[in-house]
C-alpha cells in the first residue's frame, strides 16, 4: 500500500473568526507540533481530507505532510468534530523524529 500524501498550507491566522473564514473557504484549520519543531498553524484542503478518511482510518497512521515545500512523517493526534453536524473543526498533527 502506497503511503498517504496530504498537502497543508502554513500561515494562517489564529483564533475563531479566522477558522470560520477558513472553514466557509472549504479548508480545515490545525496545527503541527513536535518535540524538536515549534507549533506551525496550518490548513488543509477539506475534500483532500475526506476523501483520504474514507479509504483509511488516518488516526495513529504515519502521514507524509507536504508543508512549504519539505515533507515531513506525522501522525493525526486529534481530530476535532462538530457535535451535530458531520464536518470536521480542527486536526492536530505531531511530527515523527526521523532517525
Amino acid at each position: 500500500m502506497s503511503e498517504l500524501v496530504l498537502a497543508a498550507k502554513s500561515g494562517r491566522s489564529e483564533g475563531s473568526p479566522a477558522s470560520r473564514r477558513l472553514r466557509l473557504e472549504g479548508q480545515i484549520p490545525g496545527v503541527v507540533y513536535g518535540a524538536s519543531t515549534e507549533p506551525v498553524q496550518v490548513s488543509c484542503n477539506s475534500r483532500e481530507l475526506r476523501s483520504a478518511m474514507s479509504k483509511q482510518q488516518l488516526v495513529g497512521t504515519v502521514i507524509q505532510l507536504e508543508l512549504d515545500g519539505t515533507k515531513r512523517h506525522v501522525v493525526i493526534k486529534e481530530i476535532q468534530r462538530h457535535p451535530v453536524r458531520p464536518e470536521i473543526l480542527h486536526i492536530d498533527f505531531q511530527v515523527l523524529n526521523q532517525k
